[in-house]
């Protein structure tokens, strides 16, 4: 004699499996934008190389300020790059390297030093390297404009 947990349709599919199924098709239908991709400005990719005192700033931090902050309500998320090894960066907003809303911006730095090779704890603990004024974006003298379209921009030098 065979014992019936669940209840079968007439084609024998039990109702369990029915329901994964239909919970299946129901999250995939879910997977479109969330609310929050809905309110994303558009950014468009901005890159670049950045030396320090002639030398190359690896694992530098950079971040962008809006001149104009925007007045839409809209929450803003300041973009940001990290130096690689070779000088170069690009800024990242909402996904890793998509770029920035367009619009001008001031630019403040921060660096640390290389941080290869140092777990979080041990970066917590190293002075700032960047002078005061870059790492203030009212001080720094640093801003770019990010149009509509790919940005190359001109290499920064800071001193």
């Amino acid at each position: 004699m065979r014992l019936r947990c669940l209840p079968r349709l007439e084609n024998g599919m039990s109702v369990g499996f029915l329901g994964v199924i239909v919970c299946a098709a129901l999250s995939v239908v879910g997977c479109g934008k969330s609310d929050w991709m809905e309110g994303e400005l558009e950014v468009y990719p901005v890159s670049g190389v950045v030396t320090f005192s002639g030398q190359q700033i690896p694992d530098a931090t950079l971040v962008l300020h809006p001149v104009i902050p925007q007045a839409d309500g809209k929450p803003f998320y300041s973009p940001r790059a990290i130096v690689g090894q070779d000088g170069a960066f690009e800024f990242t907003t909402y996904r890793k390297g998509d770029g920035a809303p367009p619009g001008k911006y001031n630019v403040s730095f921060s660096w640390l030093g290389p941080l290869e090779g140092l777990d979080e704890d041990e970066q917590d603990l190293l002075p700032e390297q960047m002078l005061q004024r870059l790492t203030r974006p009212e001080t720094s003298g640093i801003s770019i404009t990010v149009k509509e379209g790919v940005n190359e921009l001109d290499e920064i030098t800071l001193k």
